[in-house]
């Protein structure tokens, strides 16, 4: 459902996105937040090129202490729509779905925590911001960023009802 209204906020770029659980392995994405929606792309229609820029800029961002929470230039509804549709593995949550959304420091980073209304059981999803990867044997991240998420916890909650 596309909203003609509806705008891209922000997009992080390498996020560590896992689901609470056993066994749950965590996966590399990027964060779109709409004014109605959060979504985690693991795939994308975007060039590697594109991608490299915009985590290259965000990574600047963090180190020169600017502003991260921006939306990207070129990517819009439409492409985010395409990204929606090219993958199950992709997650779209509409804010009104959100139960709970909270910021936790942590010693290592800060963690983004949104528990999602799924009907008839909810999910807890945990969402960081990466420094940097190691690629073997497996990619995983080497550390991550302390962030402000009080942007989006207002957005999501002066939305959901």
């Amino acid at each position: 459902m596309v909203e003609w209204d509806e705008q891209v906020k922000a997009h992080l770029f390498w996020v560590w996105g896992e689901e609470e659980g056993f066994m749950k392995r965590g996966k590399e994405g990027m964060l779109v937040i709409t004014d109605r929606r959060l979504a985690f792309i693991i795939k994308t229609e975007m060039t590697y090129r594109a991608h490299d820029t915009h985590s290259t800029r965000q990574f600047n961002r963090f180190r020169d202490g600017e502003e991260v929470f921006r939306p990207a230039e070129g990517y819009g509804i439409k492409e985010l729509e395409k990204d929606l549709d090219k993958s199950p593995d992709n997650l779209e949550v509409p804010y009104r779905q959100v139960l709970d959304i909270v910021s936790e420091e942590k010693r290592w980073g800060t963690l983004l925590k949104v528990k999602i209304n799924l009907g008839d059981k909810s999910k807890l999803m945990k969402f960081s911001i990466v420094k940097g990867w190691v690629k073997y044997p497996a990619k995983d991240p080497m550390g991550f960023h302390r962030m402000d998420w009080s942007p989006l916890i207002a957005m999501v909650k002066a939305a959901a009802p």
